[in-house]
């Protein structure tokens, strides 16, 4: 297992710190000023040592050296730092027109201070805005390119077939993203009525587990197999009630509609941004072990599960205050209260379902996107979806828990602090649809 391709960022189409960028280009063009300095310095000495007979030869041929090195030293550092402003105004106007787009729709006073803030910075640099329209407009065509590597490798016994396979694959993954498909939103009304839904619980251990601490542990508790929900009760000080709750991935893969409600039917329902019966078993579950409307939650979801934890943060009856998801094939923005950590492989088909990600830095601050090529070398095997294991994202997360990456250290903190001190009371759910 390794970390070489371990990519831990804020999330959005650019990862880039533009404030670092500027405070670089200061740096430089200080250092640019320091070797005038050190020029002007060095040539006042070497006319004094020409002055004397004894150093006057010495000086002449080694002044003509120094004095290029420290043009090119100048000159170099002035053109980097003004290379490295252009590129803060152009992730400046990429920023700003991503964050444009995800408030679409939204507070009327939000889009107006965005347009303001956009029309000044294009307005200061209108080379900056041409380069960034070229990198939000290549940004959909290039996003999945290690997915349609990876596929390319494994259809090259196909032919021209394969090649067909991997652009028509492309181009759908795009149209996806234009539709609009694969982002948990806020029911607007006219839904159908909710499932009915049995919740059986499985299992109860009062006061046996401890508050989990890292991403890896969270992965950990997702159900493998049998029950589809766990829950866990944390009692405070005080009496407050918190609630984690972890969600498995699809259990019926080629089911539609039966008895099992983690099926095909409830992951085209959520991807379309639609309630299903596997979310509402959820709601059920957290109801049946006390939670009531309110209540603060710690949302943990693998594959449809993570499209359910993102429904419930955006659309549920509780307070979802960390929304973790493993492999989702749904984004969301649940806004500034909640903490969003999305683990996702960019050789899975499944989170490349998302159309990329939120196109902005999505969730609360300190909120983190984390990626990496789970199998690198393309083959007939990747059918298996091997990329989209649970065990491959238990492999990333426990990656990332030791990367030391100060963002992964915050989540670490604020994981440990939700659950607190004392032991929970952990209780597993079985779910079904109602005959």
């Amino acid at each position: 297992m390794s970390d070489d391709s371990l990519d831990i960022r804020d999330g959005g189409v650019m990862a880039v710190d533009t404030g670092q960028l500027r405070l670089a280009a200061s740096g430089l063009v200080g250092l640019s000023a320091a070797c005038d300095v050190l020029r002007s310095t060095f040539e006042t000495a070497t006319r004094e040592l020409a002055a004397h007979e004894a150093t006057a030869w010495p000086a002449a041929a080694f002044a003509a050296d120094l004095t290029q090195l420290l043009d090119e030293l100048t000159a170099d550092a002035s053109a980097l730092a003004g290379r490295l402003r252009d590129a803060a105004d152009v992730y400046d106007i990429v920023e700003l027109e991503a964050a444009r787009r995800a408030a679409e729709g939204g507070d009327r006073r939000v889009t107006d201070l965005l347009d303001r803030r956009i029309f000044a910075a294009r307005d200061r640099s209108p080379t900056a805005a041409a380069r960034a329209d070229l990198l939000l407009t290549t940004w959909p065509l290039l996003r999945h390119g290690e997915l349609q590597r990876q596929i390319g490798g494994a259809a090259v016994p196909l032919g021209l077939l394969g090649g067909a396979a991997v652009a028509a694959g492309g181009l759908a993954l795009t149209a996806l993203g234009a539709l609009g498909l694969g982002r948990a939103t806020p029911d607007r009304g006219g839904s159908a009525p909710p499932p009915v839904v049995e919740v059986t619980r499985s299992a109860v251990r009062e006061a046996g587990a401890a508050a989990p601490g890292t991403l890896a542990a969270l992965a950990e508790r997702i159900p493998r197999e049998g029950d589809q929900v766990r829950v866990e009760r944390y009692t405070l000080a005080g009496g407050e009630r918190r609630f984690a709750v972890y969600v498995a991935g699809t259990r019926a893969p080629l089911g539609f509609g039966g008895r099992e409600p983690f099926d095909m039917s409830s992951n085209v329902q959520l991807y379309a941004g639609r309630s299903s019966a596997s979310y509402e078993s959820v709601v059920s579950a957290l109801r049946a072990a006390g939670a009531r409307p309110g209540d603060a939650v710690l949302a943990v979801g693998y594959s449809q599960g993570g499209a359910i934890t993102s429904r419930l943060a955006v659309d549920g009856p509780f307070r979802v205050v960390g929304n973790v998801t493993f492999g989702s094939p749904v984004q969301a923005d649940p806004g500034d209260a909640t903490l969003q950590v999305t683990v996702r492989h960019t050789d899975d088909l499944v989170p490349a379902l998302q159309s990329g990600g939120h196109p902005d830095r999505a969730g609360a601050a300190g909120s983190i996107v984390v990626e990496r090529v789970a199998d690198p070398p393309p083959g007939i095997a990747d059918v298996a979806l091997g990329a989209h294991s649970i065990d491959a994202y238990g492999d990333t997360a426990a990656l990332a828990d030791a990367s030391r990456d100060p963002r992964v250290g915050d989540v670490h903190e604020r994981i440990a602090a939700f659950g607190g001190d004392e032991p929970a009371e952990v209780t597993t759910y079985r779910v079904r649809r109602s005959d």
